[in-house]
């Protein structure tokens, strides 16, 4: 108390002033219509911008929950449709879908790409139904495989990995190859095994190929940047731009094979 006291004599001369001018701009405005009707729009202005930017920085805190429940939807709707990409049009056709594999949805918690053997942590485990050896994919393309599970979190053996080999396809003449990661760069990997009969363009698309154990048949890898034809009678190699941006990922899918414990018993049986 004895401290607002003080203020207020130090300060009154300026107190006094603000009162009365407050006092004169209320009776300016109440005096004539013009002058009341331009203090409303200008108090309604100011009022307006104040709810405008409480409702952006209200959208903003809401974006993480938006973006998981549009995650689960595009979950949703990969399981109820097929959607295939045709290169030659640059369209999607979608057809309907077989059921065959669930998607769920993921947020990548952790994630390396400047490392030998590259990881990526994600935020489902075991209590989602997150199994070892799932594929997991992007909105772009294919993203890596699902290694070790704990309750509430899985690891992702990445593209970008030493030991990661994919089963892939050029979708331009069907040539079934292997992808790697050789370059030490997280944009690019490296196609190998490539029959010296066959000539690839820069942009020629990559898919994965039936022969894959992990992945369905037909995902998005990547495009052709380069290619290295060699000596004859050798293999010939590509290097290839990865749909997927692994720097900017912060969404994922583990794909879910409804039919793998069916088609393992079967492997079983036949060896």
């Amino acid at each position: 108390m004895q401290n607002l006291r003080r203020f207020i004599l130090k300060y009154h001369f300026i107190i006094l002033f603000i009162l009365l001018e407050v006092i004169s701009i209320l009776l300016l405005a109440n005096s004539q219509r013009f002058h009341r009707n331009r203090m409303v729009n200008t108090t309604n202005d100011v009022v307006g911008k104040v709810y405008e930017w409480s409702s952006e920085v209200g959208n903003y805190f809401r974006l993480n929950s938006a973006n998981k429940q549009l995650a689960e939807e595009n979950a949703m709707l990969r399981q109820q449709l097929s959607v295939v990409y045709d290169t030659t049009t640059c369209t999607y056709d979608i057809i309907k879908g077989d059921t065959l594999y669930k998607y769920i949805p993921a947020q990548v918690v952790n994630n390396s790409t400047n490392q030998v053997n590259n990881y990526i942590i994600i935020n489902k485990g075991a209590k989602d139904g997150i199994e070892r050896d799932m594929s997991v994919i992007s909105t772009d393309g294919i993203v890596g495989v699902v290694t070790d599970v704990s309750r509430h979190y899985a690891s992702i053996m990445s593209l970008l990995h030493s030991k990661s080999v994919v089963g892939v396809r050029f979708k331009n003449n069907q040539e079934i190859a292997g992808l790697k990661w050789q370059t030490n760069n997280y944009r690019y990997g490296m196609v190998e095994d490539i029959p010296t009969h066959i000539v690839l363009q820069k942009g020629d698309t990559i898919v994965t190929s039936s022969h894959s154990n992990i992945f369905p048949e037909d995902l998005m890898v990547g495009t052709v940047e380069e290619f290295y034809p060699t000596a004859v009678d050798a293999l010939n190699k590509a290097k290839i731009r990865y749909a997927t941006d692994f720097s900017t990922l912060r969404h994922v899918y583990v794909i879910k094979d409804l039919h793998k414990p069916e088609l393992d018993s079967l492997k079983a049986r036949l060896q």
